[in-house]
């Protein structure tokens, strides 16, 4: 199967966990995942996002105990042996309250037993996640040491899970790539250019050079919080020089 995807490759994923689903999961160095299936083979899973990364849910059943197994399978025969009673009785030509009464005891059982199913099936659901670009990584990607444990996106296009486009890196390179991108760059041009305060914003400048005035001054961040009536998250960005870069404290 190439459809554009120049050598493409495919590795079965394995599961630390048993499961009586007729399932396989397989992960390529493109990035794709594909399932096999009783209902068909090769199915190409689209996933949902989560945080901007591509990730993947699949339900799984664990095997049921063998004493509930039995359950199940001795309530089943008798249902089945409740039905051979009906249609014996059809064909005696019983009278018509005994059909009646064995056809409502089939139901009441089958529901029962449907409700039984339906909690045993919940209580062995097994719940799956992965993120994609770690699938990827995990098999197509070496880890250079035990301290790698961060997978990155060279090109900080978190949809794209190639295999050339990732590399493991430990939380401090991870750290200095993340800095580097486009988007972390330009955001911190536009707090740094910022010359006049926000439409929505509560500080004036002559507020800002009081604010960093006390801030300077170890003034607690909660009181300034109630002085100047704006979240903590900002008196931060502000004393980090995220925010009012320009404007200098006051005398």
């Amino acid at each position: 199967m190439n459809n554009g995807y120049w050598l493409e490759q495919w590795k079965e994923v394995t599961f630390d966990f048993e499961f009586t689903n007729k399932y396989r999961l397989e992960v390529s160095n493109w990035g794709r995942v594909r399932t096999f299936t009783k209902l068909g083979d090769g199915r190409i899973l689209g996933g949902s996002t989560t945080e901007g990364y591509r990730i993947i849910r699949l339900k799984f059943y664990s095997p049921r105990e063998p004493h509930l197994e039995e359950q199940f399978k001795n309530k089943q025969k008798a249902i089945s042996q409740l039905f051979a009673e009906k249609k014996k009785l059809v064909n005696d030509n019983a009278p018509e309250a005994e059909i009646h009464a064995i056809t409502e005891l089939i139901a009441q059982k089958k529901a029962k037993l449907s409700k039984e199913f339906t909690k045993d099936l919940a209580r062995r659901t097994i719940h799956y996640q992965s993120l994609v670009h770690r699938l990827v990584a995990t098999y197509f990607l070496p880890k250079p040491s035990p301290e790698a444990n961060i997978i990155a996106h060279l090109d900080y296009n978190k949809l794209n899970n190639r295999v050339d486009n990732l590399r493991w890196m430990t939380a401090e390179e991870n750290q200095k790539h993340r800095l580097k991108s486009p988007n972390v760059i330009a955001d911190q041009q536009r707090r740094k250019l910022r010359l006049t305060p926000h439409k929505n914003t509560k500080l004036s400048e002559t507020k800002v050079m009081l604010l960093k005035k006390l801030l300077n001054e170890n003034k607690p961040i909660k009181q300034l919080v109630k002085i100047f009536k704006v979240t903590e998250t900002q008196i931060l960005r502000i004393k980090r020089g995220e925010n009012w870069a320009d404007v200098k404290a006051a005398e």
